[in-house]
């Protein structure tokens, strides 16, 4: 397996998760134990497009490699296929890969997922074991093996 995990450059990550919990076990998922992997983490959809836009008060938020969004966000604001919409509509946002994550992943949801950009659809298992365990191989493929477009640094 290709191991980029050598970088020097640090993999930004945006997680848009409402739930402590998952987003702790996430947190822990994507870690890398080296500090190459800086998870940042907002709780709704107005937060994760003021952050991905760079208005207050993330002005001097970096462009993420990668954003782990839950299709299922709190009201009011956008929920997270919104999210991914205003991202597709947004030239410096819509190479980003997306994650979106879900409970229970619907056909119709996954179906929309993917005609809005998604570049993945992962269903959130119950089990805290299973679900880390899950977030470890996404790491895995997207920040220490695929070359990301705001990753230069990558072989």
């Amino acid at each position: 397996m290709i191991d980029r995990s050598k970088s020097a450059e640090v993999a930004d990550v945006l997680l848009v998760e409402p739930s402590d919990e998952l987003a702790r076990l996430t947190r822990d998922g994507l870690s890398d134990g080296g500090g190459k992997t800086t998870v940042h983490a907002v709780s709704d959809g107005d937060e994760a497009l003021a952050f991905l836009e760079r208005r207050e008060p993330y002005a001097d938020a970096p462009t993420p490699c990668l954003v782990v969004l839950r299709a299922e966000l709190p009201a009011p604001g956008p929920d997270g296929l919104e999210v991914l919409e205003s991202m597709a509509d947004r030239t410096e946002l819509v190479r980003i890969p997306v994650i979106v994550t879900a409970d229970t992943p619907a056909d119709d949801l996954v179906r929309e997922a993917y005609d809005l950009g998604a570049n993945a659809v992962v269903p959130t298992p119950g089990d805290p074991d299973t679900y880390l365990e899950t977030v470890e191989k996404t790491s895995r493929f997207w920040i220490a093996t695929a070359r990301l477009p705001n990753r230069i640094d990558r072989l």
